[in-house]
């Protein structure tokens, strides 16, 4: 449920998501990336970034910028620099890159998931560590940066068989469906997206509500609402939020933020991990937009440390997301809730800037609400976990092994 990142690797980190990969064609999946999804042109420089695991697709989406002109440059991270950075550097040299041109020089990101078993990588990481990482980051100021940069970026997840065997996942099935989910049509899904994204722009009130005892209003600002359809179109090239400029694979998503200070009402988390560690029966109290009297019944000594090393603004409910993609299943009960599955809704807290929020917090975090009912001034278009516009119905998985 929390990502975690070292300084280093975690401005890759910004492109949301996690997951696998498009099969093992790789020259097909990277002209889908690299014409499609990114539209690379001539003579932009484009960063590639992933861990050892990923090299073979990272390998093919460079070769095919190459030859379509552009300029194409890899970084590669291993689980065991990753720990080293994360874990067993000293605290005191902890500190934002001294060096990020690399990725705001840069024309178009695209970005491979950085470790291979990402619980072990994180393995004792305390939350008052992960803390200095988080301040440290905010302080650098990375997001106003990515906003005014030209860059644009495209996330692609990649198979991981221990992220499978630690989310207790069939991994044969796991990776179909990461398949799957993007080959889906993602014109089915774009429309489907297109049509929420205006009822949510001129919304004013989200009412979301759960079999397990969600029972929350958020109130809408006119802040921006964002759309993941699997492509940076030309059009979103020119937006001013780096959000508007990413794209993921699988794609498939809804979401914004809304008025900090405005959720009232329940929270009942679906299951989910935290640090890698299941993470059952979460449920809090909201008022004036602040969570309050949170416990877990399974994970609650994480949660409450990770509440103490940080101040009220990580507890602030400021963004929220409705998934669309129709291939992508989440397994609650294991802790496995992809944002992107359809009919999947989150609800976040803390940190809302790169969406145009006015939460600076260091930190945040995010909560899967399965089988959810949401309505927007009355609409219904959640209902019990599946979306009601018929128009997502007729979108269908293309993705073959």
């Amino acid at each position: 449920m929390r990502n975690r990142y070292a300084v280093t690797s975690g401005l890759v980190g910004l492109l949301l998501s996690a997951g696998s990969a498009f099969g093992q064609n790789y020259e097909q999946i990277a002209k889908q990336i690299v014409n499609t999804s990114a539209g690379v042109k001539p003579g932009e420089l484009v960063m590639i970034t992933g861990g050892r695991h990923t090299m073979p697709l990272m390998e093919a989406i460079a070769v095919e910028v190459a030859r379509v002109g552009g300029q194409p440059t890899m970084l590669v991270n291993t689980d065991k620099v990753a720990r080293a950075v994360n874990v067993e550097m000293p605290e005191s040299a902890i500190m934002a890159s001294k060096d990020d041109s690399w990725l705001l020089s840069s024309d178009v990101l695209i970005t491979l998931p950085s470790l291979e078993d990402s619980k072990a990588v994180l393995a004792g990481m305390t939350e008052a560590r992960q803390g200095k990482f988080d301040k440290a980051a905010a302080e650098a100021g990375l997001s106003k940066k990515l906003d005014a940069s030209k860059l644009r970026g495209v996330f692609v997840a990649y198979p991981s068989k221990s992220y499978a065997a630690n989310q207790q996942l069939d991994y044969p099935s796991y990776e179909q469906m990461i398949w799957a989910g993007i080959g889906t049509d993602y014109t089915a899904v774009a429309a489907q997206a297109q049509q929420l994204k205006q009822l949510l722009t001129t919304g004013k009130k989200v009412h979301i509500t759960s079999p397990a005892g969600t029972d929350l209003t958020l109130q809408l600002a006119s802040r921006p609402v964002f759309t993941d359809d699997g492509v940076v179109t030309t059009a979103d090239q020119q937006e001013k939020l780096i959000y508007s400029r990413t794209a993921n694979l699988p794609g498939g998503r809804v979401y914004g933020t809304c008025q900090e200070s405005s959720a009232t009402g329940r929270l009942a988390a679906s299951p989910a991990t935290w640090n890698g560690k299941p993470l059952q029966g979460l449920k809090g109290e909201l008022k004036n937009g602040q969570l309050t009297n949170v416990r877990a019944d399974v994970g609650n000594d994480d949660v409450q440390k990770w509440l103490a090393a940080n101040d009220a603004s990580v507890a602030q409910v400021g963004f929220f997301s409705i998934g669309l993609n129709p291939a992508m299943k989440s397994e609650a009960q294991k802790g496995y809730n992809p944002a992107t599955a359809a009919g999947m809704v989150y609800v976040g807290t803390g940190n809302n800037a790169l969406l145009g929020g006015t939460n600076q917090a260091t930190s945040g975090n995010s909560f899967p609400i399965a089988n959810a009912t949401v309505e927007v001034d009355g609409t219904v278009v959640v209902r019990n976990g599946q979306l009601v516009s018929p128009t997502l119905a007729k979108a269908s998985s293309g993705g073959k092994k």
